[in-house]
């Protein structure tokens, strides 16, 4: 991690620790009385020109925090600008003073290094710009995620459900096929039995007029045998 991105974090993210030598210097400046009120107030008033923060129900996440920060730090102007006045803020603060002291306390640094409320608000207002487009960045590539793996998804899910669909339709046209071939085949079935019952009443009828007949023929061999010898 260089000193430059260590120094824009520390601007944004209060961390534990004992009071560091810059907080020690705003101190100083605190009870020389270098400030005076007035610009205070300018600072104040400047700020409500500044976009408003967007906000989310996700929870701030150290990974993309640093992206951000590290996009600040690329961007990074050289001499007393906005982050390190952020810095000064974030110092005092750990010093657990009042915001309006805070503020007035770090510009009475910023003054003596030449910064301005007008400096330091366009300062701020450029690493805004810096952020948003870092926002759009990550909304393109969201897009392209969404894209790829939702949009995506859900196309092959609607071919997944067409297919189910169809096989759906091939199925009940297959259980009407089967439906009407059980028919055709218990119909036949009881062709077959009718005619199997025919064919059966047609050989017991012959059967017994051949059998009558036949017992004609051998009674009458038996009674020429018997009554013309």
């Amino acid at each position: 991690m260089s000193s430059i991105f260590r120094k824009i974090k520390s601007a944004f993210i209060i961390e534990d620790g004992t009071r560091t030598e810059a907080a020690d210097d705003v101190q100083s400046e605190i009870t020389s009385g270098i400030l005076e009120a007035g610009k205070a107030s300018v600072i104040n008033e400047a700020a409500d020109i500044l976009p408003v923060e967007r906000t989310a129900s996700g929870e701030v996440n150290e990974k993309f925090t640093d992206i951000l920060l590290k996009a600040l730090e690329a961007n990074n102007q050289e001499g007393f600008d906005y982050i390190e006045f952020k810095r000064s803020l974030q110092n005092l603060f750990k010093l657990d003073m009042e915001e309006a002291t805070v503020y007035k306390s770090a510009y009475a640094t910023a003054q003596t290094l030449g910064a301005t409320p007008k400096s330091l608000i366009t300062s701020a207002q450029r690493y805004l710009t810096v952020l948003q487009k870092e926002d759009e960045k990550f909304n393109v590539a969201l897009s392209n995620q969404k894209s790829k793996q939702i949009d995506g998804g859900l196309q092959e899910i609607k071919q997944f459900e067409l297919s189910v669909v169809d096989k759906k339709k091939q199925i009940e046209k297959l259980m009407e096929e089967i439906a009407q071939l059980e028919t055709h085949l218990a119909k036949m079935k009881g062709e077959i039995q009718e005619s199997a019952q025919k064919i059966e009443g047609t050989r017991t009828d012959f059967v017994a007029s051949y059998a009558h007949l036949v017992s004609q023929i051998k009674q009458d061999i038996e009674n020429i045998g018997k009554y013309l010898n």
